[in-house]
């Protein structure tokens, strides 16, 4: 019997409570073993000097995880060269992973862009699950009909990691924002 494993991509710069309800929601609507966060060393649309040092991006975010059988941080891109382009990516797994149901997790924003990303066909082929952004309109996007695209009416989360590392350069409490062990570690750095 083939598992089935959310992959929610990003950089999660830091991993916060946003991340996690929308992880939580995709693990139980669609019935999935695993969600794995996979930590983007530098996505081809950020710049690299604006990115927190990727290693301790894992480092803080598999501290999280661990307590989380079904919630995974898996360091995949890590190992391919860049740039990190999510097609590569999944060539990449479906080859290491032949027993493996992969479904992408992707916010609507993505969505919208994702015509411009490399080899994006590739990416088709497996089924697209968008949650939905604040202040994003899939009107423009020409991928909503697509026959692997399916929208979902997950939490739509008020965070963002902008706010939160501004929040620490300033001072201001992040508690409420992210999990305590998370916290506790972007604090000591």
């Amino acid at each position: 019997m083939n598992k089935t494993i959310g992959l929610f991509f990003g950089t999660f710069d830091p991993l916060h409570n946003g991340h996690i309800a929308i992880a939580k929601y995709f693990l139980n609507k669609l019935s999935l073993d695993q969600i794995w966060f996979v930590i983007t060393p530098l996505s081809p649309f950020k710049q690299a000097n604006k990115v927190s040092n990727y290693y301790n991006r894992f480092k803080t975010i598999d501290n999280y995880c661990k307590k989380n059988k079904r919630i995974v941080c898996s360091d995949v891109e890590f190992k391919l060269t860049p740039p990190y382009n999510t097609s590569d990516t999944l060539i990449h797994l479906n080859k290491e992973y032949t027993d493996t149901d992969f479904k992408i997790i992707l916010g609507e924003d993505n969505l919208n862009t994702l015509h411009l990303w490399s080899n994006y066909e590739l990416i088709l082929q497996h089924k697209i699950c968008v949650y939905p952004r604040k202040s994003q309109s899939l009107e423009k996007s020409r991928l909503v009909d697509h026959k692997n695209v399916t929208l979902y009416d997950a939490p739509i989360m008020e965070i963002s990691s902008t706010l939160i590392r501004n929040n620490i350069k300033n001072n201001i409490s992040i508690s409420d924002l992210v999990p305590k062990e998370i916290e506790e570690m972007l604090v000591k750095k």
